[in-house]
């Protein structure tokens, strides 16, 4: 880590900070951060942002297969507010690394705790902005975050977005090859929201596909959705990545899932969201 990110330890919980003046892609200083901002900020100093852990199953077997780590803020005035409350301070660059940093340090935690207690630990995604993963720094700082923990990266898998910059920069070889060469995993989250074109997935570097769940709300009721649902399904697994269904809340499409026997499947019939690792269901229901 170069002398533009510094790590502090919270000496009551350990948590890692990371803070930058500015980003390596950048050519200027950010600007100063805005009120809302530096809210955000002195929130996640304060331990106010945990991590809610989902898992994600085998839609053949119901086993756990990996977990989606998910960021809360506790707020002392509004209780607990979910993500689409707080990202807008993500357009901050310094907010950006610093929530990023703290969800990985956290992430990376629960998964040393765990270890600690005999649990068997399974790969961990968290969300990065392109505008992070992008920044000539941020392996190395992954890297020393979990070597922190005694954590291999390659437990870390980290979800981007389906955006216009993150299907550029998964694209951009040059730009995935320090994190694949510190061992971590690469995945596009919500695809299918209309960001990347199907030229473009011949191209991008991932381990992971994440389909959006708004390409299966309707399946398997609505036979156009059905089949587009189907041929997107077809196409991922022919091109050898993981694919994991988003957003599956009833039997019936966990059953009309387990046509591809290698898709993976997240969402409230298999488990909800719980703030311990632990807790996380080894083995869940089976679509059959």
């Amino acid at each position: 880590m170069d002398a533009r990110h510094s790590t502090a330890a919270n000496s009551g919980n350990e948590t890692i900070s990371c803070v930058t003046t500015g980003m390596a892609h950048d050519a200027h200083a950010p600007r100063e951060l805005n009120n809302f901002e530096r809210r955000v900020s002195e929130g996640l100093l304060a331990s106010e942002f945990p991590l809610a852990f989902q898992g994600i199953y085998d839609v053949k077997t119901g086993r756990l297969a990996r977990v989606e780590a998910l960021i809360r803020w506790m707020h002392p005035d509004y209780g607990m507010l979910l993500p689409d409350a707080f990202l807008v301070a993500l357009d901050h660059p310094l907010i950006a690394l610093q929530l990023t940093c703290h969800v990985i340090d956290s992430a990376c935690r629960a998964l040393a705790n765990a270890r600690r207690l005999g649990q068997p630990v399974c790969p961990v995604a968290v969300n990065v902005p392109p505008s992070v993963v992008a920044d000539e720094s941020f392996p190395a700082t992954v890297v020393q975050i979990a070597r922190l923990h005694g954590v291999e990266p390659d437990l870390l898998e980290l979800e981007l977005v389906e955006t216009e910059d993150a299907a550029r920069l998964l694209a951009a070889r040059t730009l995935t090859r320090p994190l694949r060469e510190a061992g971590m995993r690469l995945a596009i989250d919500d695809f299918g929201t209309g960001y990347s074109s199907l030229a473009l997935l011949s191209t991008i570097d991932v381990d992971t596909v994440k389909v959006a769940r708004e390409v299966l709300k309707s399946v398997p009721g609505c036979p156009r959705a059905s089949a587009v649902a189907s041929g997107v399904l077809s196409m991922l697994e022919r091109l050898d990545v993981t694919v994991v269904a988003e957003g599956v809340e009833t039997q019936a499409l966990a059953q009309w899932l387990a046509q591809w026997p290698k898709v993976l499947a997240q969402g409230f019939f298999y488990a909800r969201p719980t703030f311990d690792y632990a807790s996380v269901p080894v083995q869940e229901r089976c679509a059959a």
